[in-house]
């Protein structure tokens, strides 16, 4: 008897469906970057979660709360056994608001119903292999809906991530408003505490 669950990709059909839409009429999160880069980058990067190589759009990945955008970045070396961060990557991350007025057309992945109609379940957005997520982010990003944005649940807190779209109208509508150096909140400082994390 097999003990493997079946992979769900999005069917060939995918672009002829419904996918379900919700119009907010406005809409902010945070992000953590380097100092030097600009808070509102859009890219296209192999490694991560969504960005799928044939993307015809770039990607920015925010969340709600710090403690979400600090897993999200420093998980991984969170998980490992000896439970270390760069202390150079650390020093040189800074928080910001990204904010808009501009209503938002998204597609909320967070949401039971939404992933049921998708005939989408948890485990391949959270899958290590990247190529199913975004196999998923693709075929919402190609939708002929053309959504500016979707939300996700972090894999590591388990509350709300999003992901902003290049879409040309939202883009332009994008403000920021720097928080602060991660070092200098007392957020972050807990955060190491907490989680007994070394700076090395």
């Amino acid at each position: 008897m097999s003990t493997s669950r079946p992979i769900r990709l999005p069917a060939e059909d995918f672009h002829k469906k419904p996918l379900p839409i919700k119009v907010v009429s406005s809409f902010k999160a945070l992000r953590l970057h380097g100092t030097t880069r600009p808070a509102i980058e859009f890219r296209r990067v192999p490694s991560h979660r969504f960005s799928h190589p044939d993307s015809p759009i770039s990607l920015i990945y925010l969340a709600d709360d710090l403690e979400t955008c600090l897993w999200e970045t420093f998980g991984d070396a969170i998980l490992n056994p000896n439970s270390v961060i760069s202390r150079s990557i650390w020093m040189s991350r800074q928080v910001s608001e990204i904010h808009t007025k501009a209503k938002l057309r998204l597609c909320d992945l967070t949401d039971l119903k939404t992933r049921t109609s998708l005939k989408l379940d948890l485990s391949a957005l959270k899958h290590t292999d990247l190529t199913i997520p975004q196999a998923w982010g693709l075929a919402i990003v190609n939708h002929p809906e053309k959504v500016d944005a979707f939300h996700f649940t972090s894999r590591f807190t388990g509350k709300r991530c999003t992901v902003l779209l290049d879409r040309k109208r939202i883009a332009s509508a994008l403000k920021t408003k720097p928080i602060a150096p991660l070092t200098d909140l007392k957020e972050s400082g807990n955060f190491l505490e907490a989680n007994e994390i070394a700076l090395v």
